[in-house]
C-alpha cells in the first residue's frame, strides 16, 4: 500500500476502515513515544512523523531503502541490553514465525520503563504470502508480553467495522471499479457510524498493544 493510505486514509479507499482505525490508535499513543525508538519492521516507517524522539532506528529483515539495522529480530537484534526507550512495531507480528522471541527481544533491548506500541492483525485475509502465520486475540497478547510490568490492549474497530471491512475488500477485489467505487464509499460510511452505535470488541480488525517494561 502507498505511504499515502496509512498517514491519511481516505473514504473512497477499499481499506480505509482498516487504516483510519490504526491511525487513530497510533494518533493516541504517540506522546508516549520519546527518546531513542526502534522501529522493527520499519519499511517505509508511515508513522515516524506522529512521533518526537531523539534518534530512530529502523529495522527490517531484509535490505530495504533507507533502514538502518537488517536483522532476524526471532534470533538477536543486534543491540544492546537496555538501550532504547520505545519500540514500535506496527502490522508485523503476524509475519514473524517464532512471535514469543521476537517479544523477548523487544523486552531485552528497552531500558526500564521503556515502551512497546505494537499493532497487528485479528480479523484480515491472508496477506504477506507465504509468510503470514498467525491472528492474535486479548489472551495471545497478556501471555506474549508476560515480562512487561504493563500491558494495555485495545481494540481498533468493533464488529460491525471489522465485517463490513471484510465486504469492501471482497467488492473491491470481484466487482468491475465503475461498480465497485461508489459502494465502498457508501460501506464505508456506514460501517464507521454503525460500529460507533452498535460496538461490539467481539470481533476486530486489529488489535493495539501499548506495553512498558
Amino acid at each position: 500500500r502507498p505511504l499515502r493510505v496509512w498517514q491519511n486514509p481516505k473514504i473512497t479507499d477499499d481499506i480505509y476502515l482498516h487504516f483510519s482505525e490504526i491511525l487513530r490508535g497510533v494518533k493516541g499513543y504517540a506522546n508516549k513515544i520519546h527518546g531513542t525508538v526502534l522501529d522493527i519492521g520499519a519499511g517505509k516507517m508511515p508513522y515516524r512523523k506522529f512521533f518526537k524522539y531523539d534518534k530512530y532506528i529502523s529495522l527490517e529483515n531484509h535490505k530495504y531503502p533507507g533502514i538502518d539495522i537488517t536483522a532476524d529480530v526471532t534470533k538477536k537484534i543486534p543491540l544492546k541490553n537496555e538501550s532504547i526507550d520505545s519500540i514500535v512495531c506496527f502490522q508485523v507480528l503476524e509475519h514473524i514465525n517464532e512471535p514469543q522471541n521476537a517479544i523477548n527481544e523487544m523486552h531485552r533491548v528497552l531500558k526500564k520503563n521503556g515502551v512497546c506500541l505494537l499493532t497487528t492483525h485479528m480479523a484480515a485475509p491472508l496477506h504477506g504470502l507465504p509468510h503470514d502465520y498467525y491472528r492474535f486475540t486479548p489472551f495471545a497478547f497478556k501471555h506474549l508480553f508476560r515480562k512487561f510490568k504493563s500491558v494495555e490492549i485495545k481494540t481498533q474497530g468493533g464488529a460491525v467495522l471489522s465485517i463490513m471491512q471484510l465486504i469492501v475488500w471482497g467488492i473491491s477485489e470481484k466487482l468491475p471499479k465503475i461498480i465497485s467505487s461508489p459502494l465502498i464509499v457508501i460501506l464505508n460510511i456506514i460501517g464507521k457510524k454503525l460500529d460507533k452505535i452498535i460496538y461490539s470488541p467481539v470481533f476486530t480488525i486489529n488489535y493495539s498493544v501499548f506495553a512498558i517494561k
